[in-house]
């Protein structure tokens, strides 16, 4: 799981990568990403569904990836956007990126340029080799990119996810 990481900032950061999470710092925001499967277990007698590190992962499994923020100074951070690429042999599953008070957009180049599901193009050969633009299938996302409508105030943490499909 460990290469399956990689956090973009607005601002410069730093990064630490422990097991299934990495830290990193940008502008006044500690990040947390955590990647975790999602398990069911009884407990009390109902069963229950529950995130846990995963221990054992093959194609067609799915990771369930939380970026967790916390700005632990005692400036607002302003501005802050979360990027996350779709992790190398995994596979955005549509329709499952979340974040409360964001905006949510993608993007099928590498992440040079981002838009909503209903705007992202893709440009590919037809038979002839001509170029033709059509709209980008959520399994061509490449980056995921949550805006944070609010400034993050001191003291104050969220998080954002989203799933991907083993490849």
């Amino acid at each position: 799981m460990q290469n399956m990481f990689r956090y973009f900032a607005t601002a410069g950061f730093s990064a630490l990568l422990a097991g299934n999470v990495l830290v990193a710092r940008a502008q006044n925001v500690e990040l947390v990403t955590k990647a975790e499967k999602e398990i069911e277990v009884v407990e009390k007698g109902a069963k229950v569904k529950k995130l846990a590190p995963p221990e054992k992962m093959v194609p067609g499994d799915e990771v369930v990836y939380t970026v967790s923020y916390n700005n632990k100074t005692g400036k607002p951070a302003e501005k802050v956007l979360i990027t996350n690429p779709v992790p190398k042999y995994t596979r955005y599953k549509d329709g499952s990126a979340t974040g409360d008070n964001t905006d949510i957009t993608f993007s099928a180049d590498g992440g040079k340029t981002f838009a909503t599901p209903d705007k992202l193009i893709v440009t590919i050969k037809d038979k002839s080799g001509k170029d033709i633009t059509r709209p980008a299938a959520a399994a061509e996302y490449t980056h995921i990119r949550w805006t944070l409508k609010q400034n993050v105030a001191p003291g104050q943490a969220g998080s954002v996810r989203f799933r991907a499909v083993i490849l």
